[in-house]
């Protein structure tokens, strides 16, 4: 099983080059709850910029809860924190990297420093 964070989620809904290769990794979506607030913050910078259109954002977020399992992240946090600190990364990223690591799933990212450091923190991980 795959755990995908947010980057993958982003690029996948915002359409950004190369997100087509990125559905054969979301058949059985996994995610944290997170991954919402991380989505609708990216969806909002586009559409301030022009770069994404309001309605389908909106869309987007409305239908987003319903696409994916979410799995618990609050049990993950101090690991979060021991990861963040020792790899110098946000506890943001550090929250997909402990929870996979907690349920023992791949971690799926389209960010190569997030990649580098689960890999480093011993989670296999698959980079788009």
């Amino acid at each position: 099983m795959r755990l995908i964070d947010s980057s993958v989620i982003v690029k996948f809904f915002s359409e950004e080059p190369g997100w087509e290769a990125l559905r054969e990794y979301l058949y059985t979506p996994i995610s944290i709850e997170l991954s919402m607030k991380e989505l609708g913050n990216a969806l909002l910078k586009k559409v301030r910029k022009n770069e994404f259109d309001e309605d389908v954002a909106i869309e987007v977020l409305n239908r987003y809860p319903n696409t994916f399992r979410f799995v618990e992240q609050k049990r993950s946090i101090s690991k979060a924190f021991e990861i963040a600190k020792k790899y110098n990364t946000s506890i943001y990223d550090a929250m997909f990297i402990a929870a996979a690591m907690k349920d023992g799933y791949e971690l799926l990212t389209c960010d190569k420093y997030q990649a580098e450091v689960a890999r480093k923190a011993g989670v296999k991980t698959i980079e788009c």
